[in-house]
C-alpha cells in the first residue's frame, strides 16, 4: 500500500514521508532510491518458530506466555541492505 501511496502522490512535491510494512524487495528499492523513508520487517521464520514452540509447550501441558512477541525490525536507508537477502524467494 505504501508504494501505491507513492504512486498516487506522483512527484511528491510536498515531501510527504511514506513508510510501509513487510520489507518487500520493491519497498527496499524505494528506500534505496529515497522515495520511502522506512518499512518494517516481519520475521516470518521467527513468528513460525515462536508459534511452534508455544504449541509444543501447550501440548505438553506447560505454561506459556499469554502473548508471544516476535519484534518487528525497522528498515531505513541506514540498514536496508541487511534485509535484501532476507526477503528473496
Amino acid at each position: 500500500m505504501a508504494i501505491g501511496a507513492l504512486q498516487a502522490l506522483g512527484k511528491n512535491d510536498s515531501h510527504i514521508l511514506v513508510a510501509g510494512v513487510d520489507g518487500t524487495p520493491d519497498a527496499l528499492q524505494m528506500i534505496k532510491n529515497g522515495k520511502m523513508v522506512a518499512t518494517v520487517f516481519q520475521d516470518a521464520k521467527g513468528q513460525g518458530e515462536g508459534a511452534v514452540k508455544t504449541a509444543v509447550k501447550l501440548a505438553n501441558g506447560e505454561k506459556v506466555q499469554k502473548i508471544v512477541d516476535i519484534p518487528f525490525q525497522l528498515i531505513t536507508k541506514d540498514n536496508y541492505e541487511k534485509f535484501t537477502r532476507m526477503n528473496q524467494k
